[in-house]
């Protein structure tokens, strides 16, 4: 049984509440892109090579992925705001650690540790979000929201390029200590407590099972997908034990991690799986463009940098107006006609190759289609959020657009790899034919994706009405199987 405990507070305003955990939002997004570009200098200075320096990627995404849904949980039980708050402390106590190693362990383990205060960050920062707004202004405050991501999606390549090339890699972890604790003030002045769910019992098993499933999902997508047979056979056996596992211990505990009648909402799930597709829609361009341009084309890792940015500027610039358009719109025409602008941008790309500006026209629109999509979507999954669930479900948002990236990261290299070894049949390392073959094994790798968009829309256009939108409909006097 449970319930929730209630508390007295002022409720902030919405652009308040965005204010105040957009530091979190930025950092534990951030520090998902801006070490990648540093892994070379960090390789050469600890003596280990690129098979073991990954791990300082790898690791930081299997925690933060896995952990995400039992931090929701944990901002349930013990308060969102409380939980924010913890893991900004934590994640600068990471960051700290991570720039103070002084060889690969003590790397890698501090990672863990600041992909912890990270999830703790993520998984809570929508929550908060919904929690203090309303239906009238809930779709702009997750519009500002989607700013702060792109932001930090698009400085964190550049950021980290130039930290760590006049003032060593460590830096890129150092930069991360004045933001987490400005923010950590900002929340603490700014954020009062949230209502927190009362529970009997605490559903460990459930907790364990569900980390484990979706610790298994990522480690496999992005580590063992070239693994030996025996190897793929024990993580798949692995990934469908934990998660039937799971499905039976949900069912029959009285307080579950969350309740698969929340799960099995068509509003919901519609919108969870909608979502990881339209996230791996994308994966060609954000993970195969950087090769592309670089190898092929002979673009430098500036110019390089100055593409990719397109897409963050366009969601920072589109944000807002999505916000505002999910509040008075319905999110299955929002978010279907923002896939559809998605795959229109996609098929530019794919069209446009070679040619740099109609492909980087593509990645504009593709950019516009996403932001609509995205915002119009989280406005309506929190929407229809349970209060006593609500931690969860933003964390499973957030799951569903990273591993939505893990996935699709490893089915876009295997199709790449396909088609590029058709298109290159002698092999060639570099001249004209290495050019040609390159460009069609992107080129088809991006039809090939524009699928999982046109997939993810359809899905979507089944996803019903939250209750914000039946609301609407009674006040305009519109039948509700009709609106």
């Amino acid at each position: 049984m449970t319930t929730l405990a209630p508390t007295t507070q002022v409720v902030p305003g919405p652009y308040r509440i965005v204010l105040a955990t957009s530091f979190g939002v930025f950092l534990s997004a951030l520090d998902s892109s801006i070490v990648n570009v540093s892994l070379v200098t960090m390789a050469g200075s600890l003596g280990v090579d690129m098979t073991v320096i990954q791990w300082v990627v790898v690791a930081y995404l299997l925690v933060m992925t896995s952990a995400m849904p039992l931090m929701g949980k944990f901002g349930d039980r013990f308060g969102k705001t409380r939980v924010f708050q913890a893991g900004m402390l934590v994640f600068i106590g990471g960051s700290l650690s991570c720039a103070l190693s002084v060889g690969i362990e003590m790397l890698v383990a501090s990672r863990l540790f600041q992909a912890v205060g990270a999830s703790m960050m993520a998984a809570n920062g929508l929550a908060l979000v919904t929690y203090f707004t309303t239906d009238e202004n809930r779709g702009r405050a997750i519009g500002m929201n989607s700013i702060v991501l792109a932001a930090a999606l698009g400085v964190g390549p550049v950021l980290g390029g130039l930290l760590s090339q006049f003032y060593g890699w460590p830096s890129i972890f150092l930069v991360n200590l004045p933001i987490g604790l400005v923010g950590f003030a900002v929340v603490w002045k700014m954020v009062p407590a949230t209502e927190r769910v009362q529970e009997m019992r605490f559903d460990t098993l459930g907790a364990a099972l569900f980390f484990s499933f979706l610790f298994l999902v990522v480690y496999y997508v992005s580590v063992s997908v070239d693994g030996s047979f025996l190897t793929s056979l024990v993580l798949i056996s692995g990934i469908l034990l934990s998660f039937i596992a799971f499905i039976i211990r949900e069912r029959t505990f009285s307080s579950p991690v969350i309740s698969l009648d929340v799960l099995a909402d068509r509003r919901i799930s519609t919108g969870i799986f909608s979502a990881i597709l339209a996230y791996m829609a994308m994966v060609p361009v954000s993970f195969l463009m950087p090769f592309y341009l670089q190898k092929a084309l002979g673009f430098n890792q500036f110019w390089t940098g100055v593409f990719l940015v397109v897409q963050p500027i366009m969601i920072s610039i589109t944000g807002p107006v999505a916000g505002f358009a999910s509040e008075r719109v319905r999110a299955r025409t929002q978010t279907v006609i923002g896939l559809l602008v998605q795959l229109v941008g996609l098929l530019i790309i794919a069209s446009g190759i070679p040619n740099i500006i109609p492909m980087a026209v593509g990645v504009a629109v593709m950019g516009t289609g996403l932001s609509f999509f995205s915002v119009g979507n989280g406005n309506f999954i929190m929407t229809c959020a349970p209060k006593k669930y609500m931690g969860v479900i933003s964390a499973l948002t957030n799951v569903a657009r990273t591993t939505g990236f893990s996935v699709a990261t490893a089915v876009v290299t295997t199709v790449f790899g396909i088609f590029f070894a058709s298109f290159n049949p002698g092999g060639a390392e570099s001249g004209p034919a290495y050019v040609l073959a390159y460009s069609l094994g992107v080129q088809s790798t991006v039809w090939v994706f524009c699928i999982l968009a046109l997939l993810a829309a359809i899905i979507s256009a089944f996803r019903g009405m939250s209750p914000a939108e039946q609301a609407r409909c009674e006040e305009d006097g519109v039948p509700l199987q009709m609106g």
